[in-house]
């Protein structure tokens, strides 16, 4: 069996590494990875270099398409199309497997489309009504044969999609990121920091017309007032992503109270969420992975509106004396963490994904 996996964004990488890792030492299948997106624009880490020190079997498909201080748009599309169609014609792969819903990931699900390329969408089900990425995922769906899915309510959202019929083809499989970072929270390790810290992440939220740089700039103000030290990693690349960067950079001479990062890598990721005393923002990483880590959670705005929410995590519109009580009632409770549902698995989706990919290998 031979698959092409494809990856655009640090936050893909991070979720399908654990897989990856896993066919290095099963030899499952071949495997190679198409490295795409913002993975090459210097101005957001340049993400592909940590791809190559992970010395993956898997040779790695250079795909260099979208420019930097720029967002993505038809011309990239186009071209990411039009290289994943010539890249399944001539490699001729069993399957190609798409995580997610970016703009770039939908591109390479139209060009493995008119391909005729099996599709395997990983992450489809899930909603995120402030966001772009709703359209996407559920447009690589409809494009998909076989589902792989997070959570039970993405199974039942797919499950009752009109344009998926053969609903045999969904399996609840988890997150991979969990099995990862499950087993990174069973190793001992220090603080990255000496002082209390909030990890903060927010992403453009163009759909919803939502001013994140407002309630960025205001947040962080606050944290300092607090004396907080803040971790601030940088945006995915939708239409937006400059204003906010725009804001990380005017904090940056405050440079004994703010850290700005533009990719942390798996480890150092789950490092911050373990020790973090506060996750702030509107990232799909503060309902997947951080409540495993126990930390008081605040999603603001709408961004992720409609995604699974594990009890932990706390929700108010872009309404700063919300945020500015919320933060204040954590501190008056000493940061207190709380055990999560565990609504993204236990631990065993990297065993379930191989056990479902060698049956539909045989199919």
């Amino acid at each position: 069996m031979k698959i092409l996996f494809f990856t655009g964004s640090r936050s893909e990488y991070g979720i399908i590494r654990p897989l990856l890792k896993e066919f290095d030492d099963s030899m499952l299948c071949t495997y190679k990875l198409i490295v795409s997106g913002s993975h090459w624009l210097e101005s957001f880490g340049n993400t592909a270099h940590d791809i190559k020190e992970d010395h993956l079997t898997g040779e790695l498909i250079e795909l260099v398409v979208f420019k930097e201080n720029k967002s993505p748009g038809v011309d990239e599309f186009n071209s990411i199309s039009n290289e994943i169609h010539q890249l399944c014609q001539k490699e001729k792969p069993d399957f190609i497997f798409i995580t997610g819903d970016r703009i770039e990931a939908y591109a390479c699900a139209i060009g493995a489309h008119f391909a005729q390329t099996d599709i395997i969408h990983y992450g489809g089900g899930n909603l995120s009504k402030g966001s772009w990425d709703d359209a996407y995922r559920y447009n690589i769906s409809n494009l998909s044969k076989y589902h792989f899915v997070t959570n039970p309510v993405a199974l039942q959202n797919l499950k009752i999609t009109p344009s998926i019929q053969n609903k045999k083809n969904i399996f609840n499989i988890g997150s991979f990121s969990v099995d990862y970072l499950l087993k990174y929270r069973a190793k001992v390790d220090t603080p990255p920091y000496r002082e209390p810290f909030v990890l903060v992440t927010f992403h453009p939220s163009v759909k919803t017309e939502e001013n994140i740089s407002r309630i960025m700039n205001d947040l962080i103000d606050y944290l300092i007032l607090k004396k907080l030290k803040i971790i601030i990693t940088y945006p995915n690349t939708d239409q937006g992503f400059e204003e906010i960067i725009e804001v990380i950079d005017s904090f940056k001479e405050e440079s004994n109270n703010i850290i700005i990062k533009k990719s942390l890598g798996s480890d150092e990721f789950y490092r911050h969420l373990r020790y973090a005393k506060l996750i702030i923002g509107n990232s799909s990483s503060s309902f997947v992975e951080a409540p495993y880590f126990g930390n008081p959670i605040l999603n603001i705005g709408k961004r992720q509106e409609g995604r699974i929410s594990d009890k932990i995590i706390n929700h108010c519109d872009l309404d700063f004396e919300l945020v500015q009580k919320w933060i204040d009632h954590q501190i008056s409770c000493d940061f207190e963490k709380k055990n999560c549902e565990q609504l993204f698995g236990i631990g065993n989706a990297v065993n379930l994904a191989l056990k479902t990919l060698k049956k539909i290998g045989n199919e």
